[in-house]
């Protein structure tokens, strides 16, 4: 009777030091999270949220979890830990997946084809990613909207994601942009004595476009810019609506909050590295735009 016992308290002492060896190994590999290799699957199969598969091992259990909210984590306990005792866990993370979702935003550049006080129909420019679903899409523009917007227009759409499949495709935007690119750069060349044009010329006459109603003038110099990396003459890029002055303008106050300002109804100088942008807002009504030199002053000209 010793000897049974003696073989019986041998073999349970094996299966408590291998225990205490296979959960050593599997809890140093769900700390990496990486899968136990010492338990056995579930016979119950995968839970049905996404995944997840609880393993068993010699007196420890492992629960690899895999929800549809994006929930990748690996537990490990004894037999009695349950999936519901990380619910407050899940719970938190889902929160957090579903804020994240909202802060995520798709967007593109187009051009107004179609326009409506209810609606406007946009053609996604050829680089695009949406272009590859619909060369149209009309957007909804709400029972008390009063804005209309010119064929022609460039414009950003924020939409939240979802491209209806109908003709034209459909998306619920979020937020409608009067732009035509999110990055330029504008290159400066400074006049040489053996440039043939004027100190001071007109890149762009306001009768030359119904666009405008003040001109833009180039000082000591020509502009061009450069919008996805193709490079224009602003001249060009005005005319063929790939900027507009307003949005050349609009980044000269984000990138210059306390720009020089003057007492004449609100001019302002824009001094960037290589150049200046001028803005004229007087009160005899001049609102013309001269770009030049880094030196250039609303007294130059």
């Amino acid at each position: 009777m010793k000897k049974l016992l003696k073989v019986i308290g041998v073999i349970l002492g094996i299966i408590v030091i291998l225990g205490i060896v296979f959960f050593v190994i599997d809890y140093n590999r769900v700390q990496k999270q990486e899968k136990p290799i010492f338990c056995i699957q579930n016979p119950a199969g995968v839970i049905l949220d996404g995944g997840t598969i609880e393993y068993f091992g010699l007196g420890y259990k492992v629960i690899d979890f895999h929800t549809l909210a994006g929930f990748d984590d690996i537990k490990i306990g004894t037999w009695f830990m349950d999936y519901n005792d990380f619910k407050e866990e899940i719970k938190e993370h889902e929160k957090r997946f579903e804020e994240e979702m909202r802060k995520e935003e798709y967007s593109f550049f187009g051009k107004v084809i179609e326009s409506t006080s209810k609606y406007i129909i946009v053609e996604p420019n050829e680089n695009e990613e949406i272009r590859k679903s619909a060369d149209k899409i009309s957007i909804g523009l709400g029972e008390n909207n009063d804005t209309l917007y010119e064929i022609g227009t460039n414009i950003k759409i924020t939409y939240d994601g979802t491209v209806m499949e109908s003709y034209p495709a459909q998306v619920n935007a979020t937020k409608i942009e009067l732009k035509s690119a999110d990055n330029f750069e504008i290159i400066f060349k400074e006049r040489q004595q053996t440039d043939s044009y004027n100190r001071i010329y007109a890149i762009l006459d306001k009768s030359e476009t119904d666009k405008y109603n003040y001109s833009i003038y180039a000082y000591e110099g020509s502009v061009n810019i450069v919008i996805d990396e193709q490079e224009y003459t602003l001249r060009e890029a005005l005319l063929e609506n790939k900027i507009t002055m307003e949005e050349v303008i609009a980044k000269a106050n984000k990138d210059f909050p306390d720009a020089i300002t003057y007492d004449d109804g609100g001019s302002v100088e824009y001094h960037y590295e290589n150049y200046t942008i001028i803005k004229f807002h007087t009160l005899d009504g001049n609102r013309d735009v001269y770009i030049g030199t880094k030196d250039m002053t609303i007294n130059d000209l």
